[in-house]
């Protein structure tokens, strides 16, 4: 009966390994083309804002814009950790406003404008989809799209239902916590712009860091064979860490859009 038991779970780690995805699957097409310089298009914002309907709250829709911006600040440190070399902000801003893309065409359009005149090699589009709060809980729904301006082919497209649980006391009020205080206070904002600005950044560290290693570094291709993250995820990060799952295209389309 043990051998039958030891047996079984092998045969489910066995199976479980075949269903996970590996990078060189994931990534085949940036392992194939090796790009190697990334530009980061501005943020497309198309959250739901209470200003179009209470324009007079005005923490709230700090609290958006701030998170927003955060966003973008902490988007390129997981690919420079890869080895890749990202367009800095400035230079991204000046790029942004020479080429005049407007967010569909960043997602479906031709690239190669942007490797012809600037030798770039793949583009990062970040889509902030919804914010919505409820049940303890802030809830961001994130879409990141890597496209190749060789190819304009999608290097990476992942979506994200990033969840941060705030403690609440007995009557439902939220609790102020030691680590969001100081990450409020290093920002100079209050708690809940400093919450959501701390999702925004631990997201792309989790998402961006799945990229392979950049091929200007001597470990390129020796990650071919890890799992990859999954297409659909939803992140959730409670006070002592992140809790990550797959999620179903159903479950996050329902919950951003419908």
């Amino acid at each position: 009966m043990k051998r039958l038991y030891v047996a079984i779970i092998l045969l489910a780690i066995f199976f479980g390994a075949c269903k996970s995805e590996k990078k060189i699957n994931s990534y085949e097409d940036i392992y194939s083309e090796r790009p190697t310089v990334i530009y980061i298009a501005p943020i497309n914002d198309k959250a739901e804002r209470k200003v179009e309907k209470y324009p007079t709250d005005i923490e709230y829709n700090n609290e958006l814009n701030t998170a927003k911006a955060y966003l973008f600040q902490t988007v390129s440190a997981p690919l420079i950790r890869n080895g890749y070399y990202v367009i800095g902000p400035v230079a991204s801003t000046q790029i942004a406003e020479a080429m005049d893309y407007s967010p569909k065409k960043l997602r479906n359009g031709d690239l190669s404008a942007f490797r012809n005149d600037y030798g770039i090699d793949a583009v990062m589009i970040v889509t902030l989809h919804k914010w919505k709060d409820g049940n303890g809980t802030k809830t961001a729904f994130l879409e990141y799209q890597l496209r190749s301006t060789k190819t304009n082919v999608d290097l990476m497209h992942t979506w994200v239902m990033a969840v941060k649980q705030v403690s609440t006391n007995l009557k439902g009020d939220p609790i102020t916590l030691s680590n969001d205080t100081r990450f409020a206070k290093r920002l100079g904002v209050d708690n809940g712009t400093a919450q959501r600005s701390f999702l925004m950044g631990k997201v792309n560290d989790y998402v961006l860091r799945d990229l392979p290693t950049s091929s200007l570094r001597r470990q390129f291709e020796k990650d071919q064979y890890q799992n990859a993250n999954p297409t659909y995820i939803k992140y959730v990060w409670f006070d002592g860490g992140a809790d990550v799952q797959n999620c179903t295209a159903e479950e996050y389309e329902s919950n951003a859009f419908l």
